[in-house]
């Protein structure tokens, strides 16, 4: 039985849906959504650390989406049903412009890599699947007749959506030198993911009744009388 498709979630890959596969054909819009490093170390293009969460460069297209929407829908929907639409949008979004922030950063440090583009929602769905393995890892999923641990599930997730860009443009024939900063927006968002998570993990005196008395605090007892129960 499939999960619930939230709205969240469902937003999140109806978004990259429309601009991939609508948008991404016309070069004349697609630079609006894709980041360029020097573009924006020169002032330009400021806006693009976010708008490139939703468009899948040309060759990922088809097969990007069907892993996004895989992500929001087993994953992204079970975080968002946990902690409310709102919260679940505010962390993969945070860590989505953290992860391009930080191949901004990167070029600012290495030229090399300033001329690189940067496309495609894999910083949103890695810090999904690590986030969903955070929250969930004490609990048992069910697929089929199995019961599979989420940490499984996000264990393969994870690293896939981090090397999901870089795989492809290696088996595409890019140079390494020009595929591994790839990567740096996926890990950048997963360790946004983990910070943001510990206040709201599952923890595991949770739903037992603690101590309610402070230590080495007195407690008067009433005795009443054998004439107090006799009025």
């Amino acid at each position: 039985m499939l999960p619930r498709f939230r709205r969240g979630a469902f937003a999140l890959f109806a978004l990259t849906f429309f601009v991939t596969m609508l948008l991404g054909d016309r070069s004349s819009v697609a630079g609006w959504f894709t980041l360029q490093p020097d573009e924006l170390l020169a002032g330009r293009h400021w806006w693009t650390p976010a708008t490139a969460l939703f468009h899948y460069p040309e060759g990922l297209g088809l097969l990007g989406l069907v892993w996004t929407l895989t992500i929001q829908w087993v994953m992204g929907s079970r975080l968002e049903g946990f902690w409310g639409t709102t919260r679940y949008l505010v962390m993969v979004l945070v860590a989505g412009v953290v992860g391009y922030a930080g191949a901004v950063a990167l070029a600012a440090v290495m030229p090399a890599t300033a001329a690189l583009d940067y496309a495609g929602p894999g910083p949103i769905d890695t810090a999904c699947a690590v986030a969903f393995a955070w929250v969930f890892a004490r609990e048992r999923m069910r697929v089929g007749s199995a019961e599979i641990s989420p940490l499984l599930i996000a264990g393969i997730a994870a690293p896939l959506s981090v090397t999901f860009a870089p795989l492809v443009a290696l088996a595409a024939g890019t140079p390494i030198a020009q595929t591994w900063p790839a990567a740096v927006p996926g890990l950048l968002a997963a360790a946004v993911a983990t910070l943001f998570v510990q206040p709201w993990r599952k923890r595991e005196n949770s739903g037992k009744v603690g101590r309610t008395k402070p230590r080495g605090q007195t407690h008067l007892r009433v005795v009443r009388t054998p004439e107090d129960m006799l009025n």
